[in-house]
């Protein structure tokens, strides 16, 4: 025979009652709601830009250039064409003012790291070990800033909105690329990729390849670091 429990329910019971009723209803007020990043739809596009098109590439380009003209950062730009890859890496430290620049070309086996501080401009050869000293020579960080290299890879460029994610803390949209608006004005009639641009209205990053039935190049560019970068004097640099 099956002894019943009467009277008042043990302390355990009560215990597993009242933990199980906090789970389902009980207001929990530590809990904390996750923030969404915008949709495409809500995303505060910066100048030159729109959900669905390069609106103004110039205006683009020159929101680009004044956001990153005066702050620290890493770019590295990259295009790749035939069987030749040129790399170009800078770095503008604007807290030392110092500035860093450093160009390579696999086709012509070409490797040349410039270093730019209050001592003048410095070319240091790393194919051949030669250092050129131009004292006499004075570059201004925003010197890097110049933002005509971005043109050609992203002229007639279609895109399209399709996500908004976080860039270095910062709110930015991705688009994919659909292709050539006008190919009567760019000797490329096709194009694929993404691009990347921050609310800030600097282009974060973009990787476009582009080209027709004769050609085919790809161009990578991004920015790092942004406001935080540091140019460290090169160990090739002759003791001051």
């Amino acid at each position: 025979m099956v002894r019943r429990i009467r009277g008042p329910l043990p302390a355990i019971t009560l215990v597993l009652v009242l933990l199980l009723a906090g789970c389902s209803g009980l207001p929990a007020t530590d809990r904390q709601e996750s923030t969404s990043e915008p949709t495409v739809e809500e995303f505060p596009y910066p100048s030159g830009w729109s959900q669905d098109e390069i609106a103004d590439l110039p205006a683009a380009l020159e929101a680009h250039d004044a956001t990153v003209n005066n702050a620290s950062r890493r770019t590295r730009l990259s295009i790749v064409s035939g069987d030749g890859n040129r790399t170009t890496v800078r770095a503008v430290d604007t807290d030392s003012g110092t500035a860093s620049v450093r160009w390579s070309d696999t086709l012509f086996g070409s490797d040349v790291h410039y270093y730019y501080s209050d001592e003048g401009v410095f070319e240091y050869d790393r194919t051949t070990g030669e250092l050129t000293r131009n004292l006499d020579e004075k570059r201004v960080p925003a010197r890097f800033a110049s933002y005509e290299t971005l043109i050609r890879p992203l002229s007639e460029v279609g895109v399209n909105a399709t996500e908004t994610v976080t860039v270095e803390g910062t709110t930015a949209v991705r688009y994919n690329v659909t292709g050539i608006r006008d190919a009567h004005r760019v000797p490329a009639n096709n194009a694929t990729g993404h691009v990347v641009v921050t609310e800030k209205g600097y282009i974060a990053e973009f990787n476009v390849t582009r080209g027709n039935d004769g050609f085919s190049r790809q161009t990578r560019y991004d920015v790092s670091e942004f406001g935080d970068a540091t140019v460290i004097r090169p160990a090739w640099m002759p003791e001051k």
